[in-house]
């Protein structure tokens, strides 16, 4: 019978993925990497990343999720074997290109290796952001307005491979998400407001990149986000349908209702 190896990064995601999926995956985890709540079958080196592949293999893996957050490791020369070594000049050149690049360059590679990358819209649909409003109040003119302006900046930097959120109050632009992440991006936000009008208000607007591969990396928001929202004095999240994640779902939009926030899903 074929299995699933789900790669697992860090925070939440792998978790629920597993526990949404009926049979149980081999947890598998780049080394730096620890999934929450997860005990992990195989841990593996990018220095020895093909002698991994093919235990996978050799364990009746067919298919492969890569899910949550990977840390970049440390390459280390010594460490590697023969054929994972003849790999490093197309893994460097992609890891130029961005992150994307680099989970272009992975999943091209298992693909030459014959398994079959499954993503998290077509394990477990259900764990996605559908189209409408998901909390008690609805966006109102100002909250809609702020986030066509910032489903705009975000299409506008999708050829950069920057980043996947922006927050915008009053249509002016206070923040895009980069390298460290949205916390990051939210925590700056917050330490700025009182600088400059406006103070409060806006939202947070986190879509996928325009051709972005789903399979590999998704966009998402979870009970930290709310935290880091009500910290910015933010008022809402725009999400785009079907194409990002909620993470502990439940408890993420009790605490948006607490704070009185909205968050809603458009195409």
């Amino acid at each position: 019978m074929s299995r699933l190896a789900l790669v697992a990064g860090t925070g939440r995601l792998p978790l629920e993925l597993t526990q949404a999926l009926a049979e149980p995956p081999l947890i598998c985890a780049l080394e730096g990497n620890t999934p929450e709540g997860l005990e992990v079958d195989v841990r593996f080196s990018l220095s020895r990343l093909v002698p991994f592949l093919r235990h996978l293999g050799d364990q009746g893996v067919e298919s492969v999720a890569l899910v949550g957050a990977m840390n970049r490791p440390r390459l280390d020369p010594e460490h590697f074997d023969r054929d994972t070594a003849s790999l490093m000049p197309d893994l460097m050149t992609a890891l130029q290109q961005g992150d994307d690049g680099a989970l272009r360059w992975l999943m091209a590679l298992l693909e030459e290796f014959d398994f079959t990358l499954k993503g998290v819209a077509e394990l477990a649909p259900e764990l996605l952001a559908a189209e409408g409003v998901l909390t008690a109040r609805a966006p109102n003119h100002a909250e809609q307005a702020d986030a066509a302006r910032g489903s705009e900046i975000l299409a506008a930097l999708d050829p950069q491979d920057v980043g996947q959120g922006c927050v915008v109050a009053a249509r002016l632009c206070l923040a895009v998400e980069a390298l460290y992440g949205t916390d990051i991006m939210l925590e700056q936000v917050a330490s700025a407001r009182d600088q400059r009008e406006p103070t409060a208000g806006g939202v947070l607007v986190k879509r996928a990149k325009r051709g972005q591969d789903l399979r590999a990396d998704i966009p998402a928001i979870g009970p930290d986000t709310i935290e880091a929202l009500r910290a910015a004095r933010l008022t809402g999240v725009c999400l785009q349908a079907s194409h990002t994640l909620i993470l502990d779902r439940s408890r993420t939009l009790a605490a948006a209702e607490a704070a009185g926030l909205t968050i809603w899903a458009t195409p």
